[in-house]
């Protein structure tokens, strides 16, 4: 995996794959030199976002200007994320799920919590869960530019909501 740039707030972008963003619009051409072997190169089947949250987020926000870039997806997932508050959960997993959008920014299909980072109990589960629920009823509809609707449209993104408020922190 390759590590795409940190973002504002220690929100990043992890893709597993250039050939991922080069190819948003579908397969590619091979080399000349391979053209004959009937070779293809095609775009990985899902990309991951990474969002670090490291501080509590008590409003959540639906982003207002358009989103043109990844980058602006994970800071729209980031703005509309509150994490459970650490007396609920003192040890907070990450979270991560899977999610796919249609072209006009509304979700495509039902995002899935597929695992955390450490073992919960049904308790915790139900808090991650719900905290979920409404951080996706917020970013369920997002104002994505036709250049980003058309790159994502249809694609799974592996979301890791990665809590990091727990951590100790070099003073910077």
């Amino acid at each position: 995996m390759r590590r795409a740039g940190s973002c504002a707030a220690g929100i990043g972008a992890v893709f597993a794959s250039s050939v991922a963003l080069a190819a948003a619009g579908g397969g590619l051409r091979p080399p000349d030199d391979a053209a004959g072997a009937g070779a293809e190169i095609r775009p990985v089947a899902s990309l991951n976002l990474l969002v670090r949250v490291e501080r509590d987020n008590p409003q959540p926000q639906r982003p207002q200007g358009p989103l043109d870039a990844l980058g602006d997806l994970a800071r729209a997932l980031h703005g509309c994320w509150s994490p459970p508050p650490l007396d609920r959960i003192a040890n907070p997993p990450d979270v991560i799920f899977d999610i796919s959008y249609r072209r006009d920014g509304s979700l495509f299909g039902r995002p899935r919590v597929i695992q955390f980072s450490r073992g919960v109990t049904d308790a915790e589960r139900g808090i991650l869960y719900e905290a979920v629920a409404r951080a996706l009823d917020l970013c369920s509809s997002l104002p994505f530019t036709d250049g980003l609707g058309g790159a994502v449209a249809g694609r799974t993104f592996r979301v890791v909501l990665q809590d990091r408020r727990n951590q100790r922190q070099a003073l910077r």
